[in-house]
């Protein structure tokens, strides 16, 4: 078990960076102790934490670009990567049954920036943990060997606390996910198809007490989920199936393309603060080309599901949304970087050849996103590289800076302050 594990091995220089900023900080006045505390921005409370296609992870300072530690001797290769608030990462070993909790030694303090060394705070086992994602302040991890969806609380992880606030039951084992809605009021989760029991074709709606308050069952092949203050979307075979709630009252509706019913959602993201979707469509079962597959925002207001155009009709490798939740960034298969407005669905800028194209065969390792305000993170598995994209307010990108990390790095979080602003010492 990797309980309240220091990372890697110690060193001169770690020591530094270990110290926690908040410790013997009094303001600095003078004689009269008027003057305040002095103020550092909020970057010097950022940590990058990288996982690598082999079983090890390294922490970088994200203002320096320093590393300041790995992780080695994990059970596996790191699965699935994610925080919600910046506090925790939570990483799956998926072959190896456990959730561990990464604390990034980086946060805020009652307006005071605080640095300590990383660590691992515990585990969690369960079988074959896959899909996790947030809304708000909890986690959800779902476990497609035992057919639960447990849920954290971040800050309680942060406190300490490893054991989930609570469990739904799902069916048998089968591929699923869950999530809660933005004030952790009710807990939704994905059904076993009973025709088809290794998929989910419905969500049912639990309270905090356990208690189920609504259900639906037309969602066939149901797969991908992001929410936001606007509901949780669920991808489907047909479309999508937008899931809102006001106080314990619940519903439920689909949404379809605008044009192309045969359309379905296999792959959804949201940021709290921005009430649309991206999605990721495609017509299953078809070969992959772009009138097969294609990104997409769904507007809840309106129960619409459109297209995002991508230059020269482009397909999509892989995206997110930044951190303010007003751009999508787009990875595109031939290697160019595109920033899309999330409420014009436009193209606001574009850099061509950030990374190699995707390969037409062999192994494809897949780069990802991580990002704080105004600054994109991109892996580049094949280069050992690490991307820092800087966006500006009319969504123009530009390479900042290129972390050289070595390895294979994949997947990728921010922790720690990731908004723009200053914090005491």
């Amino acid at each position: 078990m990797l309980l309240a594990r220091s990372f890697g091995h110690a060193s001169s220089a770690r020591v530094a960076v270990a110290v926690i900023a908040s410790v013997s900080l009094a303001a600095c006045g003078d004689d009269n102790g008027t003057s305040a505390a002095p103020t550092v921005p909020a970057t010097e409370f950022r940590r990058l934490v990288i996982s690598d296609t082999a079983a090890f992870a390294r922490v970088f300072d994200a203002s320096t670009g320093a590393r300041v530690d790995s992780m080695g001797g994990l059970p596996s290769r790191i699965t699935y990567l994610y925080t919600a608030k910046g506090r925790i990462a939570f990483a799956h070993f998926q072959t190896r049954n456990r959730v561990s909790f990464i604390d990034g030694g980086v946060f805020e303090q009652n307006g005071r920036g605080v640095k300590q060394a990383p660590r691992i705070i515990g585990s969690f086992n369960d079988s074959t943990p896959i899909h996790g994602n947030y809304n708000g302040d909890l986690v959800s991890v779902h476990f497609d060997g035992s057919g639960n969806v447990r849920f954290w609380s971040e800050q309680s992880v942060a406190a300490g606390n490893t054991q989930p606030v609570q469990t739904v039951r799902t069916g048998n084992a089968h591929h699923g996910a869950g999530m809660a809605t933005l004030d952790g009021g009710l807990l939704s989760a994905s059904i076993q198809d009973p025709t088809n029991p290794a998929l989910p074709n419905g969500v049912v709606v639990y309270n905090r007490q356990g208690q189920e308050v609504a259900r639906n069952t037309t969602c066939p092949g149901l797969h991908g989920l992001g929410g936001n203050g606007a509901g949780k979307l669920y991808g489907c075979a047909d479309g999508a199936l937008l899931v809102t709630a006001a106080g314990t009252s619940v519903s439920f509706q689909k949404v379809t393309h605008a044009t192309e019913p045969r359309f379905g959602v296999g792959t959804v993201w949201a940021r709290d603060g921005q009430p649309n979707f991206l999605v990721r469509m495609s017509i299953r079962g078809q070969p992959v080309s772009a009138a097969t597959r294609a990104l997409g925002v769904v507007q809840p207001s309106s129960r619409t599901m459109t297209s995002i155009a991508l230059p020269a009709s482009e397909i999509d490798w892989t995206a997110e949304i930044d951190h303010n939740g007003r751009y999508a960034v787009i990875l595109g298969r031939l290697g160019n970087l595109h920033v899309v407005d999330m409420n014009t669905r436009q193209v606001t800028g574009t850099l061509n050849g950030v990374v190699p194209p995707m390969p037409t065969s062999g192994t494809v390792l897949t780069p990802f996103f991580a990002f704080a305000e105004g600054v994109a993170y991109m892996t580049s598995p094949t280069q050992g590289r690490v991307l820092e994209v800087a966006i500006n307010s009319a969504g123009v990108p530009s390479i900042t800076r290129t972390l050289n990390v070595g390895g294979n790095p994949e997947r990728i979080v921010v922790l720690g302050v990731r908004e723009n602003r200053s914090l005491q010492q």
